[in-house]
């Protein structure tokens, strides 16, 4: 018998945001790269993308909304996970624990 009942264990919940995501790595704000969110929390955000940063880099992001009259989502945090895709091998499952918001 399988138990259909699910509790989340996070202390946030994750939500599915697809958009353009926009970042820089380690204060480097000349060069940037762009992927796609796939969920964000309070606290992380889980991006696809063609550049695989390292894990430990420094990661500035910037979110911008479909809807003009709200500001871009800008955070930073550090890489956690970078990943090959299973379904697309030439993208990467990023991971970011995010230390600011703004």
């Amino acid at each position: 018998m399988t138990d259909n009942y699910y509790e989340e264990k996070r202390n946030f919940v994750r939500m599915q945001i697809n958009t353009q995501v926009t970042y820089s790595l380690n204060g480097n704000v000349e060069m940037t790269y762009h992927g796609k969110s796939i969920d964000l929390s309070a606290t992380g955000l889980l991006m696809l993308t063609e550049f695989q940063p390292s894990v430990g880099d420094q990661i500035e992001i910037v979110m911008n909304s479909s809807d003009d009259r709200l500001p871009p989502f800008v955070a930073t945090g550090k890489v956690i996970r970078a990943e090959p895709n299973q379904d697309k091998s030439h993208l990467f499952n990023v991971s970011v624990d995010l230390v600011t918001t703004q």
